[in-house]
């Protein structure tokens, strides 16, 4: 069997690296969805006055 010792060492832990993953899918999301969010409210907000005077 092989000695655990004689694995080779990873830049980073796995869990520093699934830390990174994890955030990066975040940021990731966050910026899909925030402009469409930011549109959503404005149109919400500004919808009805425009649909009075038309």
């Amino acid at each position: 069997m092989a000695d655990l010792t004689n694995l080779p060492k990873h830049i980073l832990e796995v869990w520093a690296i699934v830390l990174v993953i994890l955030a990066t899918i975040i940021i990731m999301t966050s910026l899909l969805v925030c402009p469409a969010m930011c549109v959503i409210i404005y149109r919400v907000r500004t919808g009805p006055t425009r649909n009075e005077i038309v």
